[in-house]
């Protein structure tokens, strides 16, 4: 296995627990109310969309050839970053 493989099978685990970990805060959300709900919309959202940036950053990784692996896993890694982030602030919040 390539080190790009390597990369990408790490990656594609760490959003699967992200992923349960972002399903979790808005089960806990949800048991809180509507009005819980309304006050942290917009925190809901912006994980929703890192986690799409994320996963949209994986797809292009894959997509990518030799040259752009680089470039690609910068950016990747730089929106995993950040979704971790999220994941962290909004735990505290929920």
């Amino acid at each position: 296995m390539s080190d790009q493989e390597k990369f990408r099978a790490q990656v594609e685990e760490q959003l699967g627990h992200l992923k349960e970990k972002i399903d979790a805060t808005k089960t806990k959300a949800e048991a809180r109310g509507q009005d819980f709900i309304k006050k942290y919309e917009s925190d809901l959202a912006n994980l929703e969309s890192k986690y799409d940036l994320a996963r949209y950053k994986l797809s292009l990784l894959r997509k990518g050839g030799q040259s752009a692996w680089g470039e690609l896993k910068d950016g990747l890694d730089k929106a995993m970053h950040d979704l971790k982030d999220a994941v962290s602030k909004a735990k505290d919040k929920f």
